[in-house]
């Protein structure tokens, strides 16, 4: 099967969706040895995030993902290249192409919260997601909570939507016995993974822990705070100090680390399509606070303590955590278990035979 994948959101800082693009990439060449991909990517230097594997070969389409010039220009390069079929892993596939298509749609974030992002990402995807939609042989998303927000929020037809969840990289595995955190983090702390946009939720995190320092619940020693994902001064609650700590990075193998050396991991999102932060953690054998919002229950299921995303709630969770030692065990015991349900080789099956079915039409 000739595949074009879309990699042009590449860039030299991995974000969630790049991620999830390469994982699944490298699931579907372990799957399907009659693969073959053209990737398509903006920069040489981008090359070096693909597998090295002699199926892959990169195509140069120096074309900015999002926007109008993607839009005019992609669907004649596309038509050209006559992929069997072509497949956007995310939410900006070209409306105009008529042609064997698929794309990921990871969330609706941009029409959840309107009023965050602005009138131009709601008029992207009226333009241009919408029509897209229309088009495409099929929809991925990640969660059954996602694929609802598709239904109602963009009257997508529910036959048009494969669920296909995330899952955490191999990277991700409990810490053996004697590890000690990476360089920067103190030897006993609670975890915060995201980024300063607000549905993160983040500040209510900051605020939680301030209360239990001033509260301790059974005067238990807590521990400082630290978050990944956030610099000094990107929130206005992004102010380091020796009770919190600001990493804007880390590399998989030592977030694996901090995950599963961490006392307790809070994710406090109000929404989120999927969740891989809590997954990660689980994976890497970490009692899991989650907010019980969006797709979070369905990820942690019964491996994490769930609770409201203010900040009382937060931090009252955050304090049973750490008073608890039999109810941290527990979810450290099930964390595993939990995340292995969610596997990119099973992705990448769902994803190979949707691939089948949408260019089987097309022939």
């Amino acid at each position: 099967m000739k595949l074009i994948y879309d990699l042009r959101l590449l860039t030299s800082q991995m974000h969630g969706m790049a991620r999830y693009a390469l994982e699944l990439l490298r699931a579907m060449l372990d799957a399907e040895p009659e693969l073959a991909v053209g990737a398509l990517i903006r920069k040489p230097e981008h090359a070096r995030f693909l597998p090295a594997d002699p199926r892959v070969v990169a195509i140069a389409a120096n074309v900015a993902p999002y926007g109008f010039s993607s839009q005019m220009n992609l669907p004649s390069m596309l038509r050209g290249l006559k992929p069997e079929i072509y497949h956007c892993p995310f939410y900006a596939p070209p409306a105009r192409f008529n042609g064997p298509m698929v794309f990921t749609i990871h969330d609706l974030i941009h029409l959840r919260f309107p009023k965050d992002h602005g009138l131009r990402y709601r008029l992207f995807y009226l333009w241009f997601v919408a029509p897209a939609a229309k088009r495409a042989g099929a929809v991925f998303t990640p969660s059954k909570h996602s694929k609802q927000d598709l239904i109602e929020l963009m009257g997508m037809p529910e036959g048009k939507i494969v669920i296909t969840p995330n899952a955490a990289g191999e990277a991700f595995k409990p810490p053996v016995k004697g590890a000690t955190p990476p360089a920067g983090l103190p030897a006993r702390y609670v975890l915060g993974v995201g980024n300063p946009k607000r549905h993160k939720n983040l500040g209510a995190l900051v605020q939680a822990h301030q209360q239990l320092r001033r509260n301790p619940p059974g005067g238990v020693e807590v521990p400082p705070l630290v978050v990944v994902g956030v610099g000094p001064g990107q929130a206005d609650w992004a102010k380091p100090s020796d009770q919190l700590i600001l990493l804007p990075s880390l590399e998989d193998s030592d977030l694996a680390l901090a995950y599963g050396l961490a006392r307790a991991v809070a994710v406090p999102s109000l929404y989120e399509g999927f969740g891989l932060p809590a997954l990660e953690a689980m994976a890497c054998a970490a009692p899991v606070l989650a907010a019980n919002r969006a797709s979070l229950p369905e990820v942690v299921g019964e491996a994490g303590l769930l609770v409201e995303p203010d900040a009382e709630s937060l931090a009252q969770g955050l304090g049973n955590l750490l008073i608890d030692s039999a109810l941290a065990q527990r979810l450290r015991q099930a964390g595993p278990g939990q995340a292995a349900k969610f596997s990119w080789a099973r992705t990448a099956k769902t994803t190979l035979a949707t691939y089948r079915q949408v260019a089987a039409r097309w022939r």
